[in-house]
């Protein structure tokens, strides 16, 4: 028996092989871990009445059982747009930060894939609106979308939501240095000069800040004065002389006749000895 000998393979032709190879397994892995097709109307949405109107078309590679399925919309933020006052700008200044790591936010949405007559379609538009209450806000996010048992569908794509955010204060504290009526401060320590020393701080050896000016008193002056109930009544002064009325000129008073009756009656003894 003779053998057949097979002919050889060129190195281009096998490179395109393995070209081949890669992109089926490529093209395998992607439809295994995402179906269908995911598209916004606008990367772009303005905000209207504090709210942003989002329209998406998606589609899946069947029409899907039931005509209602949960479809939940994952905004991830990836650029947060801070308005903020800073120094030499009247006006706010737009500031972009890029953020990282976001827990996304999650929207459960009840996707209809039927047309008013019944009949079940295996693409639908759908629309629905992002609130400022729900805690979005002007910014740059990725959005994605997944089934209820967590496959995803199509692509993540981003969004932008335009708007105007709060305003943030990130001026710094600073004097006007023109105006004569602000006094200016030496950058030194805080403390006397050392080449003053009638300040009160270099007279003072413990650091302490002598007092200046009279201050009011802890008790006020009407505080010492006396009221009426509390004064005492004193008797008023004169030559030491009793006065008629008193204690001792009234029992004189009665004594007089008494010392006169009892003198008339010894004059009369002596007559009739």
């Amino acid at each position: 028996m003779r053998s057949i000998a097979l002919p050889s393979r060129s190195p281009r032709f096998l490179m395109l092989v393995a070209l081949a190879c890669l992109a089926l397994v490529t093209t395998f892995a992607r439809d295994a871990a995402a179906v269908g097709t995911f598209k916004l109307k606008s990367t772009e949405a303005t905000e209207v009445s504090g709210a942003w109107h989002i329209y998406v078309t998606i589609e899946l590679p069947k029409a899907p059982l039931t005509a209602h399925q949960t479809m939940k919309f994952n905004f991830t933020k990836t650029m947060a747009y801070e308005r903020a006052l800073v120094d030499g700008h009247n006006e706010p200044v737009l500031n972009r930060q890029a953020l990282q790591n976001q827990t996304p936010t999650v929207e459960s949405q009840d996707v209809d894939f039927a047309d008013p007559s019944g009949k079940i379609f295996k693409g639908t538009r759908f629309d629905f609106g992002l609130t400022r209450t729900r805690g979005y806000e002007a910014g740059e996010y990725k959005v994605e979308v997944k089934t209820a048992d967590g496959v995803s569908i199509g692509s993540s794509t981003n969004l932008i939501l335009k708007g105007d955010n709060p305003v943030v204060d990130r001026r710094a504290i600073a004097f006007n240095a023109k105006d004569s009526s602000v006094k200016k401060v030496d950058a030194h320590d805080a403390g006397a000069k050392k080449d003053d020393d009638n300040t009160p701080a270099a007279n003072n050896n413990m650091g302490e800040v002598a007092p200046t000016g009279t201050a009011a008193p802890f008790i006020p002056k009407e505080g010492f004065e006396k009221t009426s109930e509390e004064e005492i009544k004193q008797r008023p002064g004169g030559c030491g002389c009793d006065v008629p009325g008193t204690t001792s000129t009234s029992a004189l008073f009665w004594l007089a006749p008494l010392a006169a009756i009892g003198a008339l009656s010894r004059l009369r003894r002596r007559t009739r000895a």
